[in-house]
């Protein structure tokens, strides 16, 4: 297929296209009611086709591809596993049924660009039409055409892309509508409560009233934010069990049953969940910045156009689009990227970078006095060495009186002084394996062997990558086990 004409669509698209065009006009054909050509000619057929069938019969016949399609992909991949099982003599890699209905959505959203585009065919094949059967056939070889030329060009492509797009547009419109709206369904209470109150408040304190009002309605919706995002969790994590491996959305439902926000809202009550109450926070803080945006644009209508209630229709609608196109921009650029940082207790980019730079200027950790505090942390000792800034070996050079030490310092056991420095590495070497609960455990030294790990001449042991032996059957370590 390499030296297949770029502008010749490949059999498949062919197959396709003739499938997709066939079985939408054959279907619109049969249907009762469907009397299509008092006479001939292009013009005639469209208007009879779309009236006397009814748009129920072009819907009905339009919706059919997506199983046709469906069944067509099926059954195609049936027929290519019996031949890769009789080839290869081994099953193929197995098909997720989204797959299947894939094809069937992709084939719904070709055929309307398929008609509209196969107008000119059908126009050049209507001509010489002499008969229904024919201008059927006309119908069916013009969409077919169009048909396979989208399949080619990979049209469902761009069909995802637009998809894609406007489907993160509308998901960051609903959570705007979802932030501006909780605070009013929860605070309606309390609008009722001082409309009804409001004959016997003085007038004096109707300021005081309102700000008390403006301060429940906040705090209600807040609370309604959290009961949100906690319930969300539980759909996400519900959702999870059951939805199909390869389908939309599965990687992004599991990736969210991994955040901690979905982790702990399985063991935690609605009021300990502490994530949802951030959550409702972040919420609650772009409400506030919402308001604001609003207020802007309108001071900006007022300098435009004057008194609000001089605005006309066109220019409300104007500054209303305006105001949603921010809201969304903000939601999308800013509030997305905070919420998904505190529900994946992830730190911003930001943070991380303060972090980073406060660390950098700390003093670097002496290896060596990390080193002593993991072996400590081994043999079981709760007191650490304190971690030292490394030194140069400018700072490492001591005075002559640093140098010096007491003799009794410098005194030691003939034991002690008969052992060879290569002797004291190789014993404080941590080289040892214990073989105990069916695994490896180590490695450890001579000494966290026989004081830690309480080892006997009958526990398997070995150095490094050897065999296991019995610690009694190694001279080394049985004469070790002996001294105390």
């Amino acid at each position: 297929m390499n030296n297949w004409p770029k502008f010749l669509p490949h059999p498949a698209s062919w197959a396709r296209g003739f499938a997709l065009s066939s079985g939408f006009w054959l279907i619109v054909s049969l249907l009762p009611g469907a009397y299509y050509y008092s006479s001939y000619g292009l013009r005639a057929a469209y208007r009879l086709a779309y009236n006397n069938s009814g748009e129920g019969a072009i819907a009905f016949a339009w919706a059919c591809q997506i199983p046709l399609f469906a069944f067509y992909h099926w059954g195609l991949t049936k027929v290519t596993e019996w031949v890769e099982i009789r080839r290869h003599n081994q099953p193929p890699p197995t098909v997720s049924a989204w797959l299947h209905w894939r094809e069937g959505i992709v084939a719904f959203l070709t055929l309307p660009a398929a008609i509209v585009m196969g107008i000119p065919a059908i126009a050049l094949l209507m001509l010489p039409v002499r008969g229904s059967s024919g201008a059927i056939v006309a119908l069916i070889l013009g969409t077919a055409i169009s048909s396979a030329y989208l399949y080619h060009f990979r049209v469902a492509k761009l069909f995802k892309i637009l998809l894609k797009f406007f489907w993160i547009f509308y998901a960051n419109l609903l959570k705007t509508l979802q932030i501006l709206l909780v605070p009013a369904a929860t605070g309606t209470p309390f609008f009722i409560l001082t409309i009804v109150t409001a004959t016997m408040v003085p007038r004096q304190l109707m300021p005081l009233t309102i700000f008390v009002l403006v301060v429940c309605v906040l705090l209600s919706g807040i609370v309604g934010y959290a009961a949100l995002q906690y319930w969300s969790a539980h759909l996400v994590n519900w959702a999870g069990t059951w939805w199909p491996v390869g389908s939309p959305g599965y990687s992004r439902i599991q990736a969210r049953k991994a955040w901690k926000h979905n982790k702990t809202a399985i063991s935690q009550s609605f009021v300990r969940h502490s994530t949802s109450w951030h959550l409702a926070a972040n919420d609650g803080t772009y409400l506030i910045y919402f308001y604001l945006i609003a207020l802007g644009f309108s001071a900006i209508g007022y300098f435009w156009f004057g008194e609000h209630s001089e605005w006309l229709e066109t220019e409300e609608e104007m500054l209303g689009s305006a105001t949603a196109l921010a809201w969304v921009a903000l939601w999308h650029f800013w509030g997305w990227q905070s919420e998904v940082a505190i529900a994946s207790s992830q730190p911003s980019t930001k943070t991380s970078n303060k972090r980073r730079s406060s660390n950098s200027r700390l003093p670097a950790a002496d290896p060596v006095e990390v080193e002593l505090n993991q072996m400590s942390a081994e043999l079981g000792n709760t007191r650490m060495r304190p971690v030292r800034k490394s030194q140069s070996p400018t700072q490492k050079s001591q005075s002559p009186t640093q140098k010096s030490q007491s003799p009794t310092q410098k005194s030691q056991s003939p034991t002690q002084k008969s052992q060879s420095p290569t002797q004291k590495s190789k014993s404080e070497q941590p080289q040892w394996y214990v073989f105990r609960s069916g695994k490896a455990e180590g490695p450890y030294t001579k000494d966290q062997l026989r004081d830690v790990q309480k080892i006997t001449d009958r526990t398997k042991v070995r150095r490094g990558q050897t065999e296991w032996q019995r610690a009694g059957e190694i001279s080394e370590l049985a004469l070790f086990l002996t001294q105390k």
